[in-house]
């Protein structure tokens, strides 16, 4: 990520739960479904008290605050300063760290966990990057037998996205967004099955496990 996107992050993090919240109660785009992408990543991260879960991209720290609240103890990875500064308040019993999550993570960091989680992170990451990360994930911090869970923005294909683009119009972003069929196709030979919901029109929460099978 570049300076220029960091900057941009630390601009938004002091409307960012304002923004998200209107957005999602006006079901569009970016963050139609926002609260019940949430609640999904933390259903499917299946969570005991005690586990440790490593959180990439917290921002403001909502979904923080829910693993937490479910008993998880936290470690969490964003670039943007002003982001973790009120993810911080916001969830004190969580443990922040900054860093480019495509980059080398603070020596503390390096262990393995029992679950990694994100949410609206990885649609900033071209699909060859998507993939690198997942997959250096798996071999360095997760746990045998543990699996990653990301909510983000996604669609079946590319004619729900571009259907989208166009009732979007000025808000629409160009970024990196999931599709369900190119994801599927582009983790056939990573040796883990993911397993997708579609929660609502640009709301996806995708699973992805080792593929014990191989």
């Amino acid at each position: 990520m570049t300076d220029e996107l960091q900057s941009q992050f630390d601009h938004w993090a002091a409307s960012y739960d304002a923004d998200v919240t209107n957005s999602a109660a006006g079901a569009s785009f970016p963050f139609d479904g926002y609260d019940r992408v949430l609640a999904r990543v933390v259903e499917l991260a299946a969570l005991e008290p005690g586990m440790e879960v490593l959180e990439l991209g917290p921002g403001t720290g909502n979904l923080t605050a829910r693993l937490v609240e479910a008993g998880a103890a936290v470690w969490a990875l964003d670039f943007s300063a002003e982001m973790l500064a009120r993810a911080r308040a916001k969830v004190p019993a969580a443990r922040f760290a900054q860093a480019h999550l495509l980059g080398d993570f603070p020596p503390a960091f390096r262990r393995p966990f029992d679950r990694v989680v994100s949410t609206y992170t990885f649609h900033e990451f071209p699909l060859a990057d998507k993939l690198a990360l997942l997959r250096r994930l798996f071999d360095d911090y997760l746990r045998p037998g543990s699996y990653a869970v990301i909510g983000d923005i996604g669609f079946p294909n590319a004619a729900a996205l571009d259907a989208i683009r166009r009732a979007a119009g000025d808000a629409w972003d160009e970024e990196y967004y999931w599709l369900l069929d190119e994801t599927a196709m582009a983790f056939q030979d990573m040796k883990l099955v993911l397993d997708w919901q579609q929660i609502s029109r640009c709301g996806a929460v995708i699973s992805f496990k080792a593929d014990l099978a191989l």
